[in-house]
């Protein structure tokens, strides 16, 4: 028994050894880092539900040298999940960073060597804090108190008094804390500022707006001289002012309606990554609302040239993906259903030379429903649309549509049926004469697609069996360019 044991231990030990990232010498003691529980490989499987308990919540991730650290809640609330990365492709679960009940959203920061978790307490709505000395573990019992509404400047009969944001304002030389708020009855992001993380002091809310129904998961951060305040009233919305007290202008909306708590960013000083999760809702296959499921793909902010916010997949992700090792042979398996084609494997093109369009199945001689399908459409008028049916039966009558539709500026998943119901849809700017990349995850229960490396959709679906791909043109003739489809591993029956 007793060698059983050790073998045991020492296996667990060897696969946080050659999972975990590189050591950060100012973590203090990482013992607790040794408590590896999985490995998920995103470029095998881009949705990571954790292992250590219930379906995913909130994330609010942090980045400290040279780790990208994703902390997310459980569905149940009773526990932060925690996950590290140095490549962004293989994730690290590890144990659980704090285990208690009523955790919601909060932040992890740095300082002098000590990591203070702020999240809130969900019952009473207030915000708390705990300090540790490492990054892996926080004692759930060893939280204080720092902020609550006064039922003056933040009413908390509205239940909005949540979703802590902590950073550093370099300008004040104080700790700034946001969070949703209500305040004269009306949707709010409140203030408080500290020296010391400890002792904080009430200030009035830094925006206030009568549209919005929440401000949820606040974050500022600054580019180019402007500032850019990010919140969640589904979709997630960001604002833009030259000053963080305001007056604040509202941008729009730069995710998809679908991923839930996607407006939490880390950043390393060059970029900003980001995490949602696939939160259960009405969809056209039926009613299904609940909180909690996997986390969607990771996302880095990008900025169009006027300042515009959008998102793209890692970058990461997307070459580990690209590797031909996983990867099917596009061109053998291409199979015209209608309209005139021609395929040129050594150009890497397929092309639609019908003036009416036609259809391009794929047969896909594996047969698994889980893939990365990439490719880049032109079209040959503002008029014709593209359709890639993902999840395609042979006949070419079932799977969802990611639809490009240009002249209505609009991009969709919806069912396949012509009028079938739309599982999410945004509009989306295209360019004039020029390629439309478009990106689509297919795994288990999920569907992740993004345009033009700015635009994300998403979807939460019940048909996981069909395995084949399908290119639709109507209303013109189109060239698909770089079709690339790479193999998620199959969810075992």
């Amino acid at each position: 028994m007793r060698s059983h044991r050790y073998l045991t231990i020492v296996a667990v030990l060897c696969l946080a050894v050659l999972a975990l990232p590189c050591r950060d010498a100012a973590a203090g003691d990482f013992a607790a880092e040794a408590r590896a529980i999985a490995v998920h490989d995103t470029s095998v499987h881009p949705f990571i539900m954790p292992q250590s308990g219930k379906e995913a919540g909130d994330p609010f991730p942090a980045y400290w040298g040279g780790v990208w650290h994703l902390y997310t809640l459980s569905a149940d609330l009773r526990q932060v999940y925690h996950l590290t990365s140095t490549d962004l492709v293989k994730w690290t679960e590890h144990a659980p960073a704090m285990v208690g009940g009523g955790i919601a959203t909060g932040t992890v920061v740095r300082h002098d060597n000590r990591y203070y978790m702020f999240y809130t307490d969900a019952g009473p709505q207030t915000i708390r804090v705990v300090v540790s000395d490492n990054p892996w573990h926080f004692d759930f019992n060893a939280s204080r108190l720092v902020a609550q509404a006064d039922n003056k400047v933040y009413q908390l009969h509205k239940r909005k008094f949540r979703d802590c944001y902590v950073f550093y304002n370099e300008a004040e030389m104080l700790w700034w804390m946001l969070l949703e708020a209500t305040s004269d009855d009306t949707v709010a992001v409140g203030l408080f500022k500290s020296k010391d993380l400890l002792t904080w002091t009430q200030h009035n809310p830094i925006f206030k707006d009568k549209s919005r129904q929440h401000a949820s998961c606040p974050q500022v951060f600054e580019r180019n001289g402007r500032w850019y305040l990010t919140c969640l009233d589904y979709p997630t919305w960001y604002y833009c002012a030259d000053d963080l007290y305001g007056p604040w202008s509202l941008g729009g909306y730069y995710h998809t309606k679908r991923l839930t708590a996607a407006s939490r960013w880390a950043g390393d000083g060059k970029r900003q990554l980001g995490w949602g999760f696939f939160t259960k809702h009405d969809t056209p296959e039926g009613n299904n609302r609940g909180y909690g499921g996997p986390l969607g793909v990771g996302r880095e902010m990008v900025f169009t040239a006027d300042g515009a916010i959008g998102v793209r997949p890692l970058p990461e992700l997307i070459a580990a993906m690209r590797e031909p090792s996983s990867n099917a042979d596009v061109f053998a398996c291409a199979k015209e259903l209608s309209g005139k084609w021609k395929r040129d494997a050594e150009r890497r093109e397929l092309q639609c030379t019908d003036d009416a369009g036609g259809v391009l199945l794929l047969d896909l001689p594996e047969e698994n429903p889980n893939y990365y399908f990439e490719t880049e459409i032109e079209l040959s008028r503002p008029e014709a649309t593209a359709a890639v049916v993902v999840r395609c039966s042979r006949d070419f009558d079932a799977g969802y549509r990611v639809e490009l539709i240009p002249l209505e500026k609009k991009v969709a998943i919806r069912q396949f049926a012509s009028d079938g119901g739309k599982f999410d849809e945004r509009e989306h700017a295209f360019a004039d004469c020029a390629t439309t990349l478009l990106q689509v995850f297919v795994c288990d229960g999920q569907i992740e697609a993004f345009v033009d490396s700015r635009a994300s959709l998403s979807a939460r679906v019940l048909h996981r069996t069909e395995h084949r791909v399908a290119i639709e043109i109507a209303g013109g003739r189109a060239t698909i360019r770089k079709p690339l489809l790479h193999y998620f591993k199959q969810a075992a029956n």
